[in-house]
């Protein structure tokens, strides 16, 4: 079944197409990954998804209807949840009050709920022993952590991870792909924009791959992986 449908998308900045008639589908059965280098468009795209830009054409679809004008915290509260590539952390608070807050921002539920969401968000992403230290203290690869756990604290339906294995050691990426598939198959649906070829291939069953706000290619990661436009435009600059 289709959960999100995207069709023609267009968003301009000034003379500048950051989408040029973008159109996919997510189906519920798969981890769908985007690639494609800097300034394609996999931001933008997330933004406008989630409400934070409105496209200037096209439209969006989540289960059957229309998103397009909804403002980001209604699209947050019909479960549509976004952990951003650079951390946005409450530094003063703890990492147990970050998630809290994120919850109770998303939800419609209580502050005990909240806690309880949180704790289980930080508990599975092995955070669970510093739920007293304040944000602003974590190390670079806690605070990735720390904003997975507290998309996952807000209960997501349709998660959109952007990036979420930049600058990890390959043994981290490990641990990152058996979560993301663990998250999956308890059945949040996933959107992976990701660089790093190893998670993506491990991960998603079907990759699109964007090239200046456009769908260059579409397939499953080994074909991406020896598409020669795909190679041309993007692999070729060299994956980590």
């Amino acid at each position: 079944m289709v959960i999100l449908k995207c069709k023609d998308l267009v968003k301009r900045f000034g003379g500048i197409r950051a989408l040029s008639n973008l159109t996919f589908e997510v189906n519920d059965d798969e981890i769908f990954g985007i690639i494609g280098p800097n300034g394609s468009g996999k931001t933008t795209l997330f933004n406008v998804i989630t409400g934070v830009y409105r496209p200037d054409a096209g439209s969006i679809e989540y289960k059957g209807r229309s998103i397009v004008g909804l403002s980001p915290h209604e699209i947050s509260r019909m479960g549509i949840i976004r952990a951003y590539q650079i951390p946005r952390p409450f530094t003063r608070l703890t990492i147990l009050e970050n998630c809290v807050v994120a919850a109770l921002s998303t939800q419609k539920i209580s502050y005990n709920e909240a806690v309880k969401y949180s704790l289980e968000a930080l508990e599975l992403l092995k955070l669970g022993d510093l739920i007293n230290v304040p944000a602003g203290s974590l190390l670079p690869f806690q605070l990735k952590r720390l904003e997975m756990a507290r998309a996952l604290a807000c209960r997501p339906k349709l998660l959109l991870l952007d990036e979420p294995a930049a600058g990890m050691r390959k043994e981290e990426i490990s641990y990152l792909a058996e979560l993301i598939d663990k998250i999956f198959n308890e059945g949040t649906k996933i959107i992976l924009v990701e660089h790093r070829m190893e998670l993506i291939t491990r991960v998603a069953k079907r990759v699109m791959v964007m090239y200046r706000g456009t769908k260059l290619f579409e397939g499953e990661p080994k074909e991406v992986l020896s598409a020669p436009e795909v190679i041309e435009a993007y692999l070729g600059e060299g994956i980590k």
